[in-house]
Protein backbone atom coordinates (compact mmCIF):
# COMPACT_ATOMS: atom_id res chain seq x y z
CA UNK A 1 0.00 0.00 0.00
CA UNK A 2 1.28 3.46 -0.91
CA UNK A 3 1.62 5.99 1.88
CA UNK A 4 2.30 9.64 1.05
CA UNK A 5 4.93 9.85 3.80
CA UNK A 6 7.04 7.37 1.82
CA UNK A 7 7.68 10.15 -0.68
CA UNK A 8 9.84 11.93 1.90
CA UNK A 9 12.91 10.09 0.65
CA UNK A 10 15.44 12.38 2.32
CA UNK A 11 13.55 12.10 5.65
CA UNK A 12 13.50 15.83 6.31
CA UNK A 13 9.82 15.79 7.29
CA UNK A 14 8.67 17.45 4.08
CA UNK A 15 7.81 16.32 0.58
CA UNK A 16 9.37 18.51 -2.08
CA UNK A 17 7.91 18.82 -5.56
CA UNK A 18 10.81 16.66 -6.79
CA UNK A 19 9.93 13.92 -4.27
CA UNK A 20 6.23 14.23 -5.15
CA UNK A 21 7.07 13.52 -8.79
CA UNK A 22 7.26 9.83 -7.84
CA UNK A 23 3.47 9.89 -7.31
CA UNK A 24 1.80 11.45 -10.36
CA UNK A 25 -1.53 11.98 -8.61
CA UNK A 26 0.13 13.99 -5.85
CA UNK A 27 2.53 15.78 -8.21
CA UNK A 28 -0.43 16.86 -10.34
CA UNK A 29 -2.11 18.48 -7.31
CA UNK A 30 1.05 19.62 -5.55
CA UNK A 31 0.34 23.35 -5.68
CA UNK A 32 -3.20 22.81 -4.36
CA UNK A 33 -1.95 20.60 -1.53
CA UNK A 34 0.84 23.01 -0.57
CA UNK A 35 -1.48 25.18 1.51
CA UNK A 36 1.19 27.57 2.78
CA UNK A 37 2.92 27.75 -0.62
CA UNK A 38 6.37 26.98 0.76
CA UNK A 39 7.23 24.44 -1.93
CA UNK A 40 6.78 21.37 0.25
CA UNK A 41 4.07 19.23 1.78
CA UNK A 42 3.85 18.49 5.50
CA UNK A 43 1.75 16.09 7.56
CA UNK A 44 -0.53 19.00 8.52
CA UNK A 45 -1.23 19.67 4.86
CA UNK A 46 -1.95 15.98 4.27
CA UNK A 47 -4.33 15.99 7.26
CA UNK A 48 -6.05 19.06 5.80
CA UNK A 49 -6.44 17.16 2.53
CA UNK A 50 -8.04 14.26 4.39
CA UNK A 51 -10.45 16.71 6.02
CA UNK A 52 -11.32 18.14 2.61
CA UNK A 53 -11.91 14.65 1.25
CA UNK A 54 -14.22 13.84 4.16
CA UNK A 55 -16.15 17.09 3.61
CA UNK A 56 -16.43 16.39 -0.13
CA UNK A 57 -17.59 12.87 0.64
CA UNK A 58 -20.21 14.27 3.00
CA UNK A 59 -21.51 16.65 0.31
CA UNK A 60 -21.58 13.84 -2.24
CA UNK A 61 -23.40 11.67 0.28
CA UNK A 62 -25.98 14.40 0.86
CA UNK A 63 -26.54 14.81 -2.87
CA UNK A 64 -26.69 11.05 -3.33
CA UNK A 65 -29.18 10.67 -0.52
CA UNK A 66 -31.39 13.42 -1.96
CA UNK A 67 -31.36 11.76 -5.39
CA UNK A 68 -32.00 8.34 -3.88
CA UNK A 69 -34.88 9.81 -1.88
CA UNK A 70 -36.48 11.18 -5.05
CA UNK A 71 -36.15 7.79 -6.73
CA UNK A 72 -37.47 5.84 -3.71
CA UNK A 73 -40.44 8.20 -3.21
CA UNK A 74 -42.62 6.25 -5.64
CA UNK A 75 -45.75 8.39 -5.28
CA UNK A 76 -43.70 11.63 -5.36
CA UNK A 77 -45.43 13.12 -2.34
CA UNK A 78 -42.19 14.24 -0.68
CA UNK A 79 -42.61 11.63 2.03
CA UNK A 80 -40.79 8.35 2.29
CA UNK A 81 -42.74 5.59 3.98
CA UNK A 82 -41.08 2.58 5.56
CA UNK A 83 -42.16 0.41 2.62
CA UNK A 84 -40.69 2.90 0.13
CA UNK A 85 -37.48 3.02 2.16
CA UNK A 86 -37.27 -0.79 2.26
CA UNK A 87 -37.67 -0.94 -1.51
CA UNK A 88 -35.38 1.94 -2.45
CA UNK A 89 -33.16 2.89 0.50
CA UNK A 90 -32.46 -0.18 2.65
CA UNK A 91 -30.01 1.60 4.97
CA UNK A 92 -32.55 4.30 5.63
CA UNK A 93 -35.15 1.60 6.26
CA UNK A 94 -32.85 0.02 8.86
CA UNK A 95 -32.65 3.36 10.69
CA UNK A 96 -36.18 4.50 9.91
CA UNK A 97 -37.40 4.59 13.50
CA UNK A 98 -34.43 6.72 14.59
CA UNK A 99 -34.75 9.11 11.66
CA UNK A 100 -38.52 9.40 12.16
CA UNK A 101 -38.03 11.23 15.45
CA UNK A 102 -41.51 12.77 15.26
CA UNK A 103 -43.05 9.30 14.80
CA UNK A 104 -44.97 10.59 11.77
CA UNK A 105 -44.66 7.30 9.90
CA UNK A 106 -42.71 8.89 7.05
CA UNK A 107 -39.46 10.70 6.42
CA UNK A 108 -38.84 13.92 4.56
CA UNK A 109 -35.87 14.48 2.28
CA UNK A 110 -34.44 16.82 4.92
CA UNK A 111 -34.55 14.06 7.54
CA UNK A 112 -32.80 11.62 5.21
CA UNK A 113 -30.09 14.16 4.31
CA UNK A 114 -29.66 15.06 8.00
CA UNK A 115 -29.20 11.36 8.69
CA UNK A 116 -26.41 11.29 6.10
CA UNK A 117 -24.73 14.23 7.83
CA UNK A 118 -24.95 12.49 11.18
CA UNK A 119 -23.49 9.33 9.68
CA UNK A 120 -20.57 11.33 8.22
CA UNK A 121 -19.96 13.00 11.59
CA UNK A 122 -19.96 9.58 13.22
CA UNK A 123 -17.35 8.36 10.70
CA UNK A 124 -15.13 11.35 11.54
CA UNK A 125 -15.55 10.68 15.26
CA UNK A 126 -14.69 7.02 14.71
CA UNK A 127 -11.59 8.01 12.74
CA UNK A 128 -10.48 10.33 15.57
CA UNK A 129 -11.14 7.62 18.12
CA UNK A 130 -9.19 5.13 16.02
CA UNK A 131 -6.25 7.56 15.88
CA UNK A 132 -6.39 8.22 19.63
CA UNK A 133 -6.54 4.51 20.43
CA UNK A 134 -3.69 3.69 18.04
CA UNK A 135 -1.59 6.48 19.52
CA UNK A 136 -2.29 5.37 23.10
CA UNK A 137 -1.45 1.77 22.27
CA UNK A 138 1.80 2.80 20.57
CA UNK A 139 2.82 5.07 23.47
CA UNK A 140 4.21 2.19 25.51
CA UNK A 141 5.95 4.38 28.09
CA UNK A 142 2.78 6.49 28.49
CA UNK A 143 4.57 9.84 28.25
CA UNK A 144 2.08 11.33 25.77
CA UNK A 145 4.42 11.22 22.77
CA UNK A 146 5.82 8.62 20.42
CA UNK A 147 9.53 8.08 20.14
CA UNK A 148 10.94 6.82 16.87
CA UNK A 149 11.27 3.35 18.40
CA UNK A 150 7.65 3.32 19.64
CA UNK A 151 6.42 4.56 16.27
CA UNK A 152 8.41 1.98 14.31
CA UNK A 153 7.30 -0.85 16.60
CA UNK A 154 3.62 0.08 16.36
CA UNK A 155 3.53 1.10 12.69
CA UNK A 156 6.27 -0.77 10.85
CA UNK A 157 4.88 0.11 7.42
CA UNK A 158 5.03 3.80 8.31
CA UNK A 159 8.37 3.66 10.16
CA UNK A 160 10.31 5.39 7.40
CA UNK A 161 7.86 8.32 7.65
CA UNK A 162 8.80 9.25 11.22
CA UNK A 163 10.26 12.63 10.22
CA UNK A 164 7.16 13.38 8.16
CA UNK A 165 5.01 12.92 11.26
CA UNK A 166 7.44 14.76 13.55
CA UNK A 167 6.67 18.16 12.06
CA UNK A 168 8.32 20.20 14.79
CA UNK A 169 11.45 18.00 14.59
CA UNK A 170 11.70 17.49 18.34
CA UNK A 171 12.40 13.77 18.02
CA UNK A 172 8.91 12.65 19.02
CA UNK A 173 5.39 12.64 17.66
CA UNK A 174 2.72 14.42 19.67
CA UNK A 175 -0.97 13.51 19.39
CA UNK A 176 -1.56 16.68 17.33
CA UNK A 177 1.03 15.48 14.78
CA UNK A 178 -0.44 12.00 14.50
CA UNK A 179 -3.11 10.61 12.21
CA UNK A 180 -3.38 7.27 10.50
CA UNK A 181 -4.18 7.25 6.80
CA UNK A 182 -7.94 6.95 6.25
CA UNK A 183 -9.22 3.49 5.37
Amino acid sequence: MFWVGDLDTNHDGRISSQEAAAAPAIAKQFTLLDLNHDGSLTMSEVQALWGQQIAQGEKASEAGRAAAFDKADKNHDGRLTLDEAKAGMPRVATNFAVLDSKKAGYLTKEQVVAGAKIAAQQRVAQMRQRNAQAFAKADTNRDGKLTQAEFAAAFPKLASSFAFYDENHDGSIAPSEFALPPR
